[in-house]
């Protein structure tokens, strides 16, 4: 099956020329056409970068737009396109970015390869006219499309023309020395479409690449530690970082992530419970796994959740290694992903308010007076950046191995 390869396999596999390191009160500013502007509406590539990153201070802010290109055409609204490209360089500029994720090359590319070099030379135009920010650059090639679900034409010659394109972008990140999410064409079957119509990345999509970025950007965060348990003693731990949060489809398809490693020893035979702070996520009971097989099936990372049938009906730990599933850790990544998602929707509305024609357009003069309104929203951002900043740091959590018939 062919599906998605950029930001898939390129992002799972490839290593970068350069590798990318985050910085302590780093600002990043997105800017790209439809796989930006979507990014919001899931955080995954957010929440990941987020999460490597607990004891830094990083902001996101994603100018995206469907339908854009190097030449702001999107954003010229009632304007003409100089209109639409002074606005995309005046807003990136004011938001005083060190970091810039440039994902542009997907509509220019339906130009075809006489549209190539007007291409080259607005991409070099748009990064000059961002270079007085001085921050650092990350290119990103376009995605091709997924040829098993894309049905607007010849998907192999629109790959064709993508890849040319991708590369035109690799040259462009060459020559200044930036960073860059490269394109291999090379098929690859996830168990999912990762795209809602061959192109669109979907919530699986943008989960099932987004720790492939950071491997991309080499982007480096300490080891998990594996929980040591002996016998039914408890350990307090706190992790380095947090857990990649789950896909949006829970556990079982494709997932190599839990909320982390338990591996005991010393334990008298019997049926126990595993508990993180007082609360129950894994039993040893056979009857339990069997239905925990039945209803999941056979999790992908064999050997590192025990099947073993005899080892189960002994009720023995010996010398195991269990993935736990399910825990505090990946419930707070995930409630660090939602707040990502809702702080991306106020500051949406800031930069980009509907009704953007009443309140600073042509139309101003019906209801401009409700201007005052949109920096409101500024306050509201913060608040939620606030939260976020706390939900990126590990928390400390006990864990402890209890009788399963003993309350506790």
């Amino acid at each position: 099956m062919k599906q998605l390869s950029s930001l898939c396999l390129a992002l799972l596999l490839a290593a970068p020329a350069l590798g990318f390191e985050s910085k302590d009160g780093d600002r990043v500013v997105l800017i790209g056409s439809t796989l930006i502007e979507r990014e919001q509406r899931y955080g995954y590539w957010e929440t990941a970068l987020t999460i490597q990153n607990p004891d830094k201070n990083i902001t996101f802010r994603n100018l995206g737009w469907s339908g854009d290109s190097v030449w702001g055409e999107a954003r010229a609204e009632f304007g003409t396109v100089a209109d639409g490209y002074k606005h995309l360089v005046d807003h990136v500029r004011a938001e005083k970015p060190t970091v810039i994720i440039v994902g542009y090359g997907t509509n220019e590319s339906f130009a075809g390869e006489e549209g190539l070099p007007k291409f080259k030379e607005q991409l070099k135009k748009l990064l000059d006219d961002l270079s007085t920010t001085k921050a650092r650059l990350i290119l990103m090639s376009p995605p091709p499309v997924d040829e098993d679900h894309w049905k607007y034409g010849n998907a192999k010659e629109r790959n064709r023309l993508l890849k040319l394109y991708g590369g035109a972008i690799l040259d462009e990140a060459k020559a200044r020395s930036a960073a860059f999410v490269p394109d291999i064409y090379q098929d690859y079957g996830p168990s999912l479409p990762l795209t809602d119509n061959g192109i669109h990345l979907n919530a699986w999509g943008y989960r099932f690449t987004a720790y492939g970025l950071l491997n991309e950007l080499k982007v480096r965060s300490p080891d998990r530690k594996t929980i040591e348990l002996n016998g039914r003693g408890l350990v307090r731990v706190t992790q380095p970082v947090l857990p990649p949060v789950p896909s949006p489809l829970g556990q079982g398809v494709g997932e190599l992530y839990g909320d982390s490693l338990v591996h005991v020893k010393g334990l008298e035979p019997g049926n126990y419970t595993l508990q993180i702070d007082g609360r129950a996520v894994h039993t040893l009971s056979p009857a339990e796994e069997e239905q925990f097989i039945k209803s999941k099936g056979e999790h992908p990372v064999k050997g590192t959740l025990t099947r073993d049938a005899d080892r189960w009906k002994r009720g023995i730990f010996d010398q195991d290694t269990v993935l736990v599933l399910d825990g505090p850790s990946l419930d707070q990544g995930e409630k660090l992903r939602q707040t990502i998602i809702a702080k991306n929707e106020l500051y949406f509305h800031r930069w980009r308010p509907q009704n953007t024609t009443y309140l600073f357009g042509f139309r101003k003069h019906e209801q401009g007076q409700n201007a005052r309104e949109i920096p409101q929203f500024d306050p509201l951002v913060a608040a939620k950046e606030k939260e976020i900043a706390e939900l990126k740091k590990p928390r400390e959590h006990i864990y402890e191995l209890v009788p399963a018939n003993e309350k506790k």
